[in-house]
């Protein structure tokens, strides 16, 4: 009778607590996820937090989420996995044990490996009770994303426009000195004002002495992505090619703001871009969250697209393309006489090698990053 009654006992523990969670696992729990910050660069790491509440008297034994996001944020352990429409997702799963009225936050380190727009899409929220009998699930829709800016390739420019000392070339110069640009001190002529005065070098050489400006020129890059694989047709690259050229397009980037020149950039994407010049943090961002989101889509000839362009104001001309045709070496070639630095940065150029003017430098896109990992 004892073992029919115990048994009896444990049957009623079991059913009460399956009927107990079935009805009760959901009942006031909410689960919340977002990424720390909106906007991060290659190789950075961000924090995804997870935060669930049960604000009712009966605990959650046993709770387990799986994050579904893109795969290129790496978690640690990360599994990864294909949706309905056979694209790579990432996954990872953590379980929750919580008293009653009890939060919990738990941060999970993440690893961003390539640039684009990466997505958590959803969360899938799964309660059961102490013997996994009652099992409950609902999926949390977030949509929340994070921005992975490219980083610059590790590379060299060659010869800019202001390295070159062959030949003549016109620059715009401002008509005064510049009062930013000191190259020294030389002697008062009691045409300075007092603020002009050299104090350190008038007691260092015992008469007065001014500060020497030097006049500057104004330096401006045009960058061009060409998203066309080759010359016989409109097909656009791989997306391996791209993400090598967006590369060397934000070293470019990264010289021209530590050079204090002005940059402009353009590309034969889906819908033709085209940034005009500018300087500074700011504008440099700017083109690099456009980067950022740029798809492998070719949406012009580049022989077009680079007729189209106005090169009145540019002293350097960057092509990024993966290689030269007839047209664009004649173009190229016809920028160089006008006195324009013109280079070619490339993956190795595929065909047109003949194309490619003597005025104008070839730079190789390197496809190994500073660390020495593969891309």
């Amino acid at each position: 009778m004892e073992l029919i009654a115990m048994a009896l006992i444990v049957a009623a523990v079991l059913v009460g607590q399956f009927f107990l969670y079935e009805k009760l696992g959901f009942k006031n729990v909410t689960y919340k996820i977002s990424i720390s910050t909106p906007e991060a660069y290659e190789s950075d790491e961000i924090e995804i937090v997870e935060e669930i509440e049960n604000a009712k008297r009966l605990p959650l034994v046993w709770a387990r989420s799986e994050i579904s996001c893109s795969p290129y944020l790496t978690f640690k352990g990360q599994q990864t996995i294909r949706n309905e429409d056979n694209e790579q997702r990432g996954l990872i799963s953590g379980i929750f044990v919580l008293r009653g009225y009890r939060k919990c936050k738990r941060v999970w380190r993440v690893r961003c490996e390539k640039r684009g727009i990466m997505t958590i899409e959803n969360a899938t929220l799964t309660i059961s009770d102490l013997f996994g009998l009652a099992k409950q699930t609902k999926v949390f829709k977030t949509f929340d994303s994070v921005r992975v800016l490219p980083t610059p390739a590790d590379m060299e420019t060659g010869a800019m426009s202001g390295d070159l000392f062959i030949g003549n070339m016109q620059v715009r110069r401002f008509m005064l000195p510049d009062p930013f640009m000191i190259s020294g001190a030389r002697e008062y002529t009691g045409r300075e004002p007092m603020n002009r005065i050299h104090w350190k070098q008038t007691a260092h050489t015992g008469k007065i002495m001014a500060y020497q400006n030097e006049f500057t020129t104004e330096r401006r890059v045009l960058i061009m992505l060409n998203l066309q694989r080759g010359a016989a047709y409109c097909q656009s690259v791989s997306e391996r090619t791209l993400d090598l050229q967006i590369k060397s397009a934000a070293f470019m980037l990264d010289y021209c703001q530590n050079m204090g020149a002005e940059c402009a950039f353009a590309a034969n994407c889906s819908e033709n871009l085209l940034i005009p010049a500018a300087s500074g943090g700011e504008h440099t961002l700017e083109i690099l969250r456009r980067l950022a989101e740029l798809e492998p889509l070719c949406g012009e000839r580049m022989d077009d697209f680079f007729a189209k362009l106005d090169y009145n104001d540019i002293t350097d001309v960057i092509l990024i393309t993966p290689f030269v045709s007839e047209k664009i070496g004649t173009q190229l070639n016809g920028l160089a006489a006008k006195g324009k630095c013109c280079k070619i940065f490339t993956t190795g150029l595929s065909e047109g090698d003949e194309f490619v003017p003597p005025t104008v430098e070839v730079v190789n896109i390197p496809r190994v990053s500073k660390g020495g990992e593969m891309r």
